[in-house]
C-alpha cells in the first residue's frame, strides 16, 4: 500500500502504515524542517517479542482512519487522527485475541526518532489529588534513561502519552519514557493493561505528537476537545451544608442564582435515602420535580452530585452474604451479585460498614445487569428530570481489581458508561472530581465535560484555606495543559475582605463555581456578582474558541500575574492582569507581542515601555481585562 500523506498550514506527515505503522516524514510548514520519523515498535507478551506482523488493510470512519495489523496472534486496531487545525496526530490501539496473553505492560507505544537536536528536553508531570498540596504541575529536565511523566517537551515538540496522570492510574508503571539523547530517540511505554484474555477488547493508552510552537499545545486541544455549547457559571452549597441538602434550601439557591448570574445550581451529596438509592422524600417531597420546574422558569440548569460506581451495602444487589457462599465452588460456580469483590470474596472497598448511618461499596461494573441498571439511574434523570449536568465523585480505580477483572478493564468499562450516556442525554457535561485518589480526569474526563479542580474553603487552617489567589495559583498551573474553560474554579465572594470584581475575576477564564450557599452573599455582593458575568458573557463565549494560556508567575500572596486569551489567528486578544497583595503597585508583562488597545474591566492602569507593557493597580488586591490587538 502506498504512503499516507497528510497536511495542513502547519505540518506535513507521511506515514507508511504496512508492514507496521512507521512515521516518514513530520515537517514543521513554517521552519520547512522534518521534526522527526519513528522506529520500530515492540510489542511484547509471555516475555517473547512480537514480530511476525501483518497489515490487513485500512479503512475510513467519519474523522479517523482505522489501521488493522495482526501482531502473532493478537489482532491490533490502530485509531489515527489528524486535524485541520493543529500541527499534530494522535492515535491509540485496540487489542483482541485468539489465545490469552500475559505480561504486555511495558510494550512500546511509540518510538520517535528525532531529525533535529532535541534542545532542552524535559518532562511533565502532575500530582493528581487536588485536595492534597497547591504545588502539582512537577517539571523536570529529562534524564537519559527511564523518566516519568504525561508530557515529554523538546524545544519543539510536545509528545503526549494519552493517559490519567501516573500516579492515578488504576495499574502503575514505573516509567513511561525511555530517553536515548545520544541517539536522539524517545520511546513511549506502558500500554496501561498486561493481560489480554480471550474474548476481550483492551484499548491501550493514547499516543499524541505535536509542533509546541506558536500554542501549538492549545491549538490541538482546541480541536481535539472541542468547544462546550455554553459558558457557565456554576453554584454548589456543599461547604455550607455537606449532607444537609434541602428542597426549600435548594428553591431558595434557584432563585438566588437568577439573581447573582448563576446559570447551574448543583444538588450536592445527601440527597437520597440509601447511598445512590432513591430520591429521599422527606428532604425532596416533590422529588426533583418542583425544583426542576422552577429552574426551567428561571433559564437556570439543575445539576446533581452522584458517584456512578458505588452503592449502598443494605441494597439487595449488594449484600457481601447472599448465599452464594453456601455453594460448592467447584462444583456449582458461584454467580455473585454486584457487589465488587476481590478474589478473597470480600467487597474490594467498604466506607462505612455494617450499623453505620452510611455505607456503600464499589459495584460490579463488568456485570451487565449493573451496567443497564447504573445507565439508567442517570438516563432517568434526564427524562424525569431534565438534568443533564452532573458531578461524579467519590470513586477510586484502584478499588475495581475484582474477580471479574483488573482495574485497567474497568477503567474501559466506565469510559463504556460515558459514552453511552452522552449518546442518550443530550448537552451532557460531566463535572469530573479530581480532588482524591485514582480518577482518569486527565484523560478522558475532558471527552465527558470539565474537572472539578479542587476543594477550598474557610472551614480549614491550613493550605485547603480559600483565598482568590490560591484558586488561580492552581488554575495557573493546570491550565498549561488543560483548555482553561473545562477547568472548573472555585469563587468564595462571601469572603467579604476581597472586591467582588477580584474575587469574580480570578475565575473568568476558567468556569467559575460559587462555592458555598449564595444566601450566605450579601444581596450587594450578589448583584455585584451578576454585574460582573453580564459584562464578561459575551468575552467568554469568545475566549472558549481561543488559545488560553497563563503568563508570569505562578500566583501567591505579594506577586502579580496574567492570563492571556488570544484568537487562534492572532488578530485580536485580552488580557487579564491581576495583583495579588504585592508591594509594588506596578508589573511588566509580554502580551505575547500582541499591544494593549484598550481597558474592558477594572481600575488599572497600562502604559507600554520598552518591548513590554507595564500595567498599575492601586488596590492590593485587583483584576483588570484589556484587550489586546496585533502588532
Amino acid at each position: 500500500m502506498e504512503t499516507l500523506h497528510y497536511q495542513n498550514d502547519r505540518i506535513e506527515i507521511e506515514i507508511a502504515p504496512e508492514p507496521f505503522f512507521t512515521l516518514k516524514k513530520f515537517r514543521d510548514r513554517r521552519s520547512g524542517l522534518n521534526l522527526c520519523g519513528s522506529g520500530p515498535q515492540e510489542i511484547t507478551a509471555d516475555r517473547k517479542l512480537l514480530d511476525e506482523i501483518s497489515f490487513l488493510g485500512m479503512e475510513e470512519q467519519n474523522n479517523e482512519i482505522l489501521l488493522n495489523y495482526r501482531v502473532g496472534d493478537i489482532r491490533l486496531e490502530r485509531h489515527l487522527f489528524f486535524y485541520r487545525t493543529a500541527g499534530a496526530f494522535r492515535y491509540y490501539d485496540v487489542f483482541s485475541t485468539e489465545n490469552d496473553h500475559a505480561a504486555m505492560y511495558y510494550s512500546t507505544l511509540l518510538n520517535l526518532v528525532l531529525e533535529t537536536e532535541a534542545g532542552q528536553a524535559e518532562c511533565v508531570d502532575f500530582f493528581s489529588s487536588t485536595d492534597h498540596s497547591n504545588h502539582r504541575l512537577l517539571r523536570r529536565q529529562a534524564r537519559p534513561g527511564k523518566n516519568v511523566g504525561g508530557y515529554f517537551l523538546t524545544d519543539r515538540l510536545f509528545i503526549y502519552k494519552e493517559a490519567p496522570m501516573p500516579d492515578s492510574r488504576p495499574i502503575k508503571g514505573e516509567y513511561d519514557f525511555l530517553w536515548i539523547p545520544g541517539e536522539g530517540r524517545l520511546e513511549m511505554v506502558g500500554l496501561g493493561f498486561d493481560n489480554l484474555r480471550r474474548g476481550e477488547k483492551r484499548r491501550a493508552y493514547g499516543v499524541v505528537v505535536g509542533l509546541r510552537d506558536d500554542f501549538g499545545l492549545q491549538r490541538y486541544q482546541r480541536e481535539r476537545y472541542g468547544r462546550l455549547d455554553r459558558m457557565e457559571v456554576l453554584a454548589n452549597s456543599w461547604p455550607a451544608l455537606h449532607l444537609d441538602v434541602t428542597e426549600p434550601v435548594i428553591m431558595r439557591e434557584l432563585e438566588l442564582a437568577a439573581e447573582s448570574g448563576v446559570s447551574t445550581v448543583f444538588i450536592d451529596d445527601g440527597y437520597f435515602s440509601e447511598f445512590m438509592g432513591e430520591i429521599d422524600t422527606k428532604k425532596f417531597p416533590a422529588r426533583f420535580t418542583a425544583l426542576a420546574a422552577r429552574a426551567a422558569e428561571l433559564g437556570v440548569e439543575l445539576g446533581l452530585w452522584a458517584n456512578p460506581l458505588g452503592l449502598d451495602i443494605r441494597h439487595p444487589k449488594m449484600l457481601l452474604w447472599d448465599g452464594t457462599e453456601e455453594r460448592d465452588f467447584m462444583l456449582d460456580p458461584p454467580k455473585w451479585n454486584w457487589l465488587a469483590r476481590t478474589n478473597d470474596f470480600q467487597q474490594t472497598e467498604l466506607q462505612g460498614g455494617a450499623g453505620a448511618e452510611r455505607s456503600y461499596s464499589p459495584v460490579e461494573l463488568l456485570e451487565p445487569e449493573c451496567f443497564r441498571f447504573m445507565k439508567d439511574k442517570f438516563t432517568g434523570y434526564y427524562r424525569e428530570f431534565g438534568i443533564r449536568r452532573f458531578k461524579f465523585d467519590l470513586y477510586q480505580l484502584t478499588a475495581f481489581n475484582t474477580q471479574r477483572g483488573d482495574a485497567q478493564l474497568h477503567y474501559e468499562a466506565y469510559r463504556r458508561l460515558l459514552e453511552e450516556l452522552q449518546q442518550e442525554i443530550p448537552g451532557l457535561v460531566i463535572s469530573m472530581d479530581i480532588t482524591r485518589r485514582n480518577r482518569p480526569g486527565f484523560d478522558f474526563g475532558l471527552d465527558f465535560g470539565r474537572l472539578f479542580l479542587e476543594n477550598r474553603d474557610r472551614n480549614y487552617p491550613d493550605h485547603r484555606y480559600y483565598h482568590p489567589y490560591m484558586a488561580l495559583g492552581n488554575f495557573h498551573q493546570t491550565a498549561q495543559f488543560v483548555p482553561a474553560h473545562r477547568i472548573e474554579l472555585e469563587m468564595m465572594p462571601q469572603a467579604a475582605e476581597y472586591s467582588v470584581n477580584y474575587i469574580a475575576g480570578t475565575t473568568v477564564f476558567a468556569t467559575p463555581l460559587y462555592w458555598g450557599l449564595l444566601a450566605d452573599t450579601s444581596p450587594q455582593r450578589r448583584a455585584e456578582l451578576k454585574t460582573f458575568f453580564e459584562q464578561t458573557a459575551a468575552l467568554r463565549e469568545q475566549w472558549k474558541n481561543c488559545l488560553v494560556l497563563p503568563i508570569g508567575e505562578v500566583p501567591r500572596k505579594g506577586n502579580w500575574s496574567a492570563v492571556l486569551a488570544r484568537e487562534p489567528e492572532g488578530a485580536r486578544g485580552w488580557l487579564g492582569v491581576y495583583r495579588h497583595g504585592a508591594e509594588q503597585q506596578s508589573c511588566a508583562f509580554d502580551p505575547a507581542g500582541m499591544k494593549v488597545r484598550k481597558k474592558l474591566l477594572g481600575s488599572g492602569e497600562f502604559r507600554p515601555e520598552n518591548e513590554r507593557t507595564v500595567f498599575s493597580e492601586h488596590d492590593a488586591y485587583a483584576f483588570s481585562l484589556y484587550e489586546l490587538a496585533d502588532c
